[in-house]
């Protein structure tokens, strides 16, 4: 391994640039004549991931709480007599603190929990947008089952409990977890409401995709589990996969089992993200998937989009035709369209959603991370 060389710096800037966070050091400079601020020369640029980046936010505070006294006590001094004593109280400056995010918090020990699986895993993120609103605290953490080591069942499971999947689920996931061939773990967190999600991907035979094909059926693929960490809610969903349907067959599928007939704009918009797709690859080759949630009247599709080797901005405008439906704030959705233009197109999810909403879901920059061993670790 190279060895390592140590930097000092004494000034730094963070900055979100395309989904990761960008990081520069340097050292302060004098001004220069005239000059009112100081100079920075920077002497080092570090782009993280968002996940890699909370992770050092989470890291940074631990390293940091030996030092709470310290740290007070030099922000006192710059204040008046009158008011440090009152700033070097604990209790005080704990209470000027904001308070804990829920939802970060609970996404951030998911990240650390998979990776601390000790195998490779890829990172998706996603949107969703419906009825006013943009919810973009989403991803998905996919991995190969196979790479797991030990009891892999015991391992995953023990990932969800920490995250209070209820005891119905978990023995509905134990009962199905060895028809998996990879494990997906997804989260969602918004406007105060966290959902975890634990999917069960399970290999189909090519020989069981070609009856499916020719009686016109569909194949299990995905068992998906999913709660609420904090009012314990929860439901079990079937992601049903139509084998090698053609463009039409879609729309059809689309217009009568989705939509219900309905001259309807979300369809005319997903029939725009499809033909797009058909003018870069051949249809068959993407994967069309109905979602049923028995108990409720879910009605959904997702539609894999990987093989028409997509960006972001190649639906650009079936995007803003999104935005303008659901009635986004335009500043809102433009600030993450610029960064994730550029990003690969994953999936397409949309339809009716079990509380009978309208929605769509967006997953975009799939990126694949490697475990850092404890030995590598050691070594540095």
């Amino acid at each position: 391994m190279k060895p390592v060389s140590e930097t000092r710096s004494d000034a730094f800037k963070a900055s979100l640039e395309a989904g990761d966070v960008v990081l520069e050091f340097g050292q302060l400079a004098a001004p220069a004549p005239g000059a009112e601020r100081a100079a920075v020369s920077v002497s080092e640029r570090i782009v993280l991931p968002l996940e890699t980046a909370r992770r050092l936010h989470l890291s940074l505070g631990e390293a940091l709480k030996p030092h709470a006294g310290a740290l007070r006590a030099a922000e006192a001094q710059a204040l008046p007599p009158e008011q440090a004593a009152a700033a070097m109280r604990p209790a005080n400056a704990a209470s000027d603190r904001p308070a804990p995010d829920s939802a970060g918090a609970r996404a951030a020990l998911l990240l650390r929990l998979v990776s601390e699986l000790g195998v490779p895993f890829q990172h998706e993120r996603s949107f969703r947008m419906m009825g006013g609103a943009l919810h973009a605290n989403r991803f998905l953490l996919s991995v190969d089952r196979r790479g797991i080591g030990g009891d892999a069942r015991t391992r995953v499971l023990d990932i969800c409990q920490r995250l209070s999947m209820p005891e119905a689920l978990h023995g509905a996931a134990t009962a199905r977890f060895d028809t998996a061939s990879c494990v997906h773990f997804g989260f969602e967190g918004d406007a105060g409401r966290v959902v975890v999600k634990l999917y069960l991907e399970r290999p189909v035979p090519p020989e069981e995709a070609r009856r499916a094909r020719e009686r016109g059926e569909a194949a299990l693929l995905h068992v998906a589990f999913k709660w609420e960490p904090d009012s314990g809610a929860h439901v079990v969903s079937e992601y049903l996969w139509h084998p090698a349907l053609s463009a039409a067959e879609i729309a059809a599928r689309l217009e009568r089992h989705v939509y219900l007939g309905a001259d309807h704009g979300s369809r005319q918009i997903a029939q725009a993200v499809l033909e797009v797709a058909a003018s870069h690859a051949r249809v068959e080759e993407l994967q069309y998937l109905e979602v049923r949630e028995p108990g409720n009247g879910r009605r959904s599709f997702d539609l894999n989009l990987y093989n028409a080797r997509l960006l972001v901005k190649d639906v650009q405008g079936a995007l803003y035709r999104m935005r303008e439906r659901y009635d986004v704030r335009p500043g809102q959705f433009q600030a993450i369209y610029d960064q994730i233009k550029g990003k690969v197109l994953g999936h397409l999810a949309g339809g009716l959603h079990r509380d009978g909403r309208d929605f769509f879901n967006v997953y975009y920059g799939v990126g694949s991370f490697p475990q850092f061993h404890g030995a590598f670790r050691a070594a540095r």
